[in-house]
């Protein structure tokens, strides 16, 4: 028990004063691992493995794929496309945000990503067309957590890598707690409108030919997570592969069709994904560390054991998950979180049952809502600085939001054939 304290007490110690995540949990690990006679030999070698994944590849793919969007300017035709489709419903361009990142997500699996690119293009506008600043930087953030739910996603190439779940099924079983949360999110605005008289409530609804100009000036754009899906599902390539074809054409419609992308910004947006890619994949290597010596010192053992009513109960444990990695995501980001925790959840899963698909989507969408929830909410952070406000002031604005989150939650907990039905239909699974 003295161990497990140092483990634990090590990392949340040096996060508290700052220490970067990836380092504290590498050291966190090597410290614990020397007071038990292991030779730091052996953390490297953990390290080293857990990154040495073929599917781990997948996630710099797939961030090439958003950044190459970003500076071709395609996200600019998708929310002209949004604009055609929802533009006219009560809320305008809150609408339009939401429907734009539900479409995004299916480029570039990033919550961060999706927040900085649409936020940027769309909250000034929003603020020009009457909402409050704070309002407009809470749609933005709570909108983008669809980034990683929305196939593709990298936090579910991360667990399908190290949980062995078919990342195929877990792309379909994330389309629908995808929509609805956009549903909800709609349904919201659409009453929030209501409430706030400076607010335009509605564009002229496009006409057919508006909104058929739209998506042939998009069609390139949203082709990419059509090629991502029809090829996973179809058996055509592995979903490393189709981030790889996803990269290769979007790289020959943003420079040889649009011309939007030029050499020096090549070199500028892969730099930009190798930075974005290191900070993941360094906290992958140090979970890798901290979970072998979580594993070496049988917490998840332990933890069933202590678990009390909820072992072998399948309700107690979804929602004894949903509550834990909710308040994982207020602390910590996803990544590590998932290959910490996993052994954990996997004891406490195979003690109730639980159809492995079923747990990985309740996880990874949990994780997803700590983009927005303090004090590591990054969405939130990131749109109220493009917002130019308090983050408590985004916070306030988020909780209708976050209500529709926890509906979402409770569908995904008591009612798994909705989200599930999906990969059943297509894989089998």
């Amino acid at each position: 028990m003295n161990l497990i304290l140092v483990l634990f007490g090590s990392f949340f110690g040096l996060c508290l004063i700052g220490v970067p995540v990836a380092v504290s949990l590498s050291v966190s690990a090597l410290v614990t691992g020397l007071m038990c006679g292991i030779t730091p030999l052996v953390m490297v070698q953990q390290m080293y493995s857990m990154v040495n994944s073929y599917t781990l590849l997948a996630i710099p793919l797939f961030l090439l794929v958003g950044n190459i969007m970003e500076y071709g300017k395609i996200t600019e035709r998708l929310v002209g496309f949004a604009s055609t489709l929802v533009g006219h419903i009560r809320g305008g361009l809150g609408q339009v945000n939401v429907v734009a990142n539900l479409i995004m997500a299916g480029i570039s699996g990033s919550a961060n990503a999706d927040a900085a690119a649409l936020g940027s293009m769309m909250i000034p506008v929003m603020e020009k067309e009457g909402y409050p600043a704070d309002m407009a930087a809470a749609i933005n953030a709570c909108a983008s957590t669809m980034g990683p739910i929305i196939p593709p996603s990298m936090l579910m190439v991360v667990y399908g890598a190290y949980g062995g779940v078919s990342v195929a099924a877990m792309f379909l079983a994330g389309f629908v707690p995808g929509v609805c949360i956009a549903l909800f999110m709609m349904l919201t605005i659409y009453h929030w409108s209501k409430r706030y008289p400076s607010i335009k409530l509605r564009e002229k609804r496009a006409s057919l030919g508006e909104v058929w100009k739209a998506f042939r000036y998009a069609i390139l754009a949203l082709l990419v997570p059509v090629i991502i899906i029809a090829g996973v599902l179809g058996g055509i390539f592995t979903a490393t592969e189709s981030g790889m074809i996803a990269a290769v054409y979007s790289l020959i419609v943003t420079v040889v069709v649009y011309g939007s992308v030029r050499k020096k910004e090549f070199i500028d947006l892969v730099a930009k994904t190798l930075r974005s890619m290191a900070g993941p994949m360094f906290c992958a290597a140090g979970a890798g560390a901290f979970g072998y010596m979580m594993a070496y010192l049988q917490i998840p053992k332990l933890v069933l054991e202590l678990s009390g009513p909820v072992n072998g109960n399948h309700y107690l444990t979804l929602l004894f998950l949903f509550g834990l990695f909710l308040l994982l995501g207020c602390f910590m980001d996803a990544i590590p979180a998932i290959i910490i925790f996993l052994p954990i959840v996997q004891e406490l899963a195979n003690a109730a049952a639980l159809d492995p698909l079923h747990v990985a989507i309740l996880v990874v969408v949990t994780l997803c809502y700590g983009f927005v929830t303090p004090p590591y909410g990054l969405t939130m952070l990131l749109s109220a600085s493009i917002a130019g406000v308090p983050s408590t002031a985004v916070i306030k604005r988020t909780v209708p939001f976050y209500l529709s989150f926890l509906a979402v939650a409770v569908i995904m907990i008591f009612f798994p054939d909705i989200i599930l039905f999906l990969p059943r239909f297509f894989l089998g699974e």
